[in-house]
């Protein structure tokens, strides 16, 4: 079994460790999981998902920065 697995997240390739949960990647990347919306696969987390999905080996994530305005 192994150690690392591959993800694309906009665009860019990253290796993880197995098991990686999605909030713990993005805070090595240094977002704030309830300042973004992920889409996973082609399909939006709710952030309930978001806070729980373990990521898996050739997820592609798209990852949009939530941005309050008028």
């Amino acid at each position: 079994m192994s150690t690392t697995i591959t993800i694309t997240a906009n665009g860019k390739r990253h290796e993880l460790p197995a098991g990686q949960r999605l909030d713990d990647f993005l805070a090595t990347v240094g977002l704030q999981p309830k300042l973004v919306v992920v889409e996973r696969n082609g399909l939006a987390l709710t952030p309930g998902e978001a806070r729980t999905a373990v990521l898996a080996s050739g997820d592609v994530l798209e990852i949009v920065r939530i941005v309050a305005g008028g």
